[in-house]
């Protein structure tokens, strides 16, 4: 556990006249695992555990009182992002637990000490609703502390936060972090928003995208994204405009993807969101068959892809299809009149 004195309560709930030291522990401990354990991921989790362990011993404690501000390390900097949350969501989830007390024959009690005003309803709905916003934003404090360190040149906790499902940097999405998404669909820049999306950013991406552009090209757009791509496509005297282009077109498939995503949160969701997103797509379709020569072979599995007439075997070439979409095209018509005449 990363909370196991009065004085680490005390540090987080000034008001406090706590001074209990095992009583919380249970309270804490569920708290721990149900909301810390998932972000850090059980290898750094206990890792953060025995630099806890570490830090008790060495000092007494870890918050202010015991380590002064130039002493901090990064190790004790993460044992109090992980601690604020802790503490605060433990409290405002077991609220109506700590307020009432079960008696010797079974029933319930209001809890009050005495030389103190029981709290009312409303103190204690307050008290409550604040503790949860400060956890909450505790755990995005946290998430964003977490991902600068996996950001920087040497990271200390990148390598065992990458198991948990809230790493920062998502692999396989064109909206691989929370930053990202923000540009596109206000989320408040929160990373714990981003990581509730990511099942709809997901289907959608596979439901939407994909079909429309190959999954080739979806995928090779990812690893551009990520800079994980590897070919000789980005090296060459061209590089710089078909970076350009490729950067063009993650722009408009993002903006695809986020209106999408918008239209399937009922709470964000404006009434065009879905006619807006199918204009999107329908944009990024135009701005990607206008320029498949700067996608190299990863297109070529595209439905999207035209071969140039030289690779069609002579017995398969036919007429080119009519693009209603090209500005430049026309279609002469004859009258019914203009027959008759003669």
């Amino acid at each position: 556990m990363l909370v196991t004195t009065a004085e680490e309560i005390r540090a987080y709930v000034p008001t406090s006249v706590y001074s209990g030291e095992k009583s919380l522990l249970t309270l804490i401990e569920d708290t721990e695992e149900n909301i810390l354990l998932p972000i850090l991921g059980r290898n750094l989790y206990n890792k953060v555990e025995e630099y806890y362990q570490k830090a008790m011993q060495d000092y007494g404690g870890v918050t202010s009182g015991f380590i002064e501000k130039e002493k901090l390390t990064p190790e004790i900097r993460l044992i109090r992002a992980c601690q604020l949350p802790v503490v605060y969501l433990s409290l405002a989830n077991s609220t109506g637990i700590l307020t009432v007390s079960l008696n010797d024959g079974g029933g319930l009690n209001q809890v009050y000490t005495d030389g103190y005003d029981k709290a009312d309803e409303k103190s204690v709905s307050r008290f409550e609703r604040d503790a949860y916003f400060k956890g909450r934003r505790g755990v995005d404090r946290l998430l964003i502390f977490l991902e600068e360190d996996a950001r920087s040149k040497k990271p200390l906790f990148a390598d065992m936060w990458r198991e948990s499902r809230y790493f920062y940097l998502q692999g396989d999405l064109l909206f691989t972090t929370a930053i990202e998404l923000n540009r596109y669909l206000d989320i408040s820049e929160s990373r714990e928003k981003f990581i509730s999306l990511l099942p709809d950013i997901r289907y959608c991406q596979n439901a939407y995208i994909v079909p429309e552009i190959g999954e080739t090209l979806t995928e090779a757009l990812v690893k551009w994204c990520t800079r994980s791509i590897k070919s000789d496509l980005f090296t060459g005297e061209n590089n710089e405009t078909i970076n350009n282009v490729w950067q063009r077109t993650v722009d408009k498939l993002r903006m695809t993807l986020a209106l999408y995503v918008e239209s399937r949160r009922s709470e964000k969701a404006r009434k065009y969101s879905e006619n807006d997103a199918s204009y999107a797509m329908a944009n990024a379709r135009k701005y990607i068959a206008t320029n498949q020569e700067y996608y190299g072979d990863y297109i070529k599995d595209s439905p999207l892809y035209v071969p140039p007439i030289s690779d069609i075997p002579e017995g398969n070439k036919k007429s080119p299809i009519f693009d209603y979409d090209n500005p430049d095209n026309a279609l002469f018509v004859l009258s019914p009149q203009a027959f008759n005449r003669h």
